[in-house]
């Protein structure tokens, strides 16, 4: 059972969301709350809590915020930021935080339940349009630095299944475009992920974008 806190400033929000997630066998709506504050009392006071939805703006307490200070809590909750701002800066402000997912608050209920899911089995999520709006503001910027990546000891496929997790391909586009089964290139992905350090997909994007995989 995933157990899930809920934390919206906005009634309808939180009741909507719980709707949704209530009606999944899998899924326990485990705490609610208006603040960032009261976010992190029912952390505090739950444990067993597996994935929060916060909100970025709430009163007394922003979801950034709380985000942030979920790090001095044992055993939190891996957190996905549940938005209507779908602007860029606030996605790298959520995941310097530490936030595991990002979702835009038009995204489906399909999409939502997915997040859950996926987020509490240890992976990180993006919609697809943040995800580019993200790479969109890396790549416009342009790195500091050019990363090399012969440290990483990548090996040559590995090497290609970054580069197309940098063009922000998800893994049944890139078994597609490489002619590989999922399973593949699930292998694949986690042993990027692994060798590389990155704790997820958007900064495994980042590094291929600095190293000069993608245009």
């Amino acid at each position: 059972m995933i157990r899930v806190a809920i934390a919206d400033d906005q009634e309808l929000v939180r009741d909507g969301f719980s709707l949704i997630l209530r009606s999944q066998p899998d899924i326990q709506v485990a705490a609610e709350a208006a603040d960032g504050r009261q976010f992190l009392d029912a952390v505090r006071r739950d444990s067993r809590i597996d994935v929060a939805l916060v909100d970025i703006r709430m009163p007394v307490l922003d979801g950034l915020q709380a985000t942030r200070e979920l790090a001095t809590i044992p055993h939190a909750p891996a957190v996905i930021v549940v938005t209507t701002f779908d602007d860029d800066a606030y996605v790298l402000d959520a995941i310097a935080a530490g936030a595991r997912g990002f979702l835009l608050k038009r995204s489906s209920a399909r999409d939502l339940i997915a997040a859950v899911r996926t987020v509490a089995a240890g992976e990180a999520v993006l919609s697809t349009e943040v995800t580019g709006a993200v790479l969109d503001r890396v790549r416009a910027t342009g790195p500091a630095t050019r990363v090399e990546l012969a440290a990483y000891q990548l090996t040559a496929r590995e090497t290609d299944v970054l580069a197309l997790i940098g063009a922000g391909l998800n893994n049944n586009e890139i078994a597609e475009r490489l002619y590989l089964s999922m399973s593949t290139v699930k292998t694949h992905v986690t042993n990027v992920l692994a060798k590389t350090g990155s704790r997820d997909r958007v900064r495994a994007a980042i590094l291929a974008i600095q190293a000069g995989l993608t245009p």
